[in-house]
């Protein structure tokens, strides 16, 4: 059984969702961002395993993908963004609101949108 329909859902906790995240929250829009946990490799993207970033907006000085991300993570905690730390398993965009299967559990979440960010 699944729970209300979500406005957004993202699937990807790199720099592209935690955007989406971020946005969305300001936006009064309740975003669920699926972080990942196994499958898609570790939350956070690319970053997590990159020592350093020097060529990212707003960061004269060189910053460690690691704490660059968990900058983004603890900002989007602050807007609203809420986070679950599991894989999708599965997502039905046969018809809407479209429907993603995550977890352990499979539970079931449905939502108007879907925003994935790899």
């Amino acid at each position: 059984m699944s729970e209300e329909t979500r406005k957004v859902i993202i699937i990807g906790s790199g720099p592209a969702g935690h955007t989406a995240g971020i946005y969305a929250a300001r936006a009064n829009l309740k975003p669920l961002m699926f972080e990942g946990l196994t499958r898609g490799g570790i939350p956070g993207g690319q970053l997590m395993i990159t020592n350093d970033v020097e060529n990212y907006p707003g960061f004269p000085e060189k910053i460690a993908g690691p704490e660059l991300m968990k900058a983004f993570r603890d900002q989007g905690i602050h807007q609203g963004v809420e986070l679950r730390t599991e894989d999708v398993n599965k997502v039905d965009f046969s018809k809407r609101p479209f429907t993603v299967w995550a977890g352990d559990d499979n539970k079931e979440y449905k939502s108007e949108t879907i925003i994935i960010a790899t």
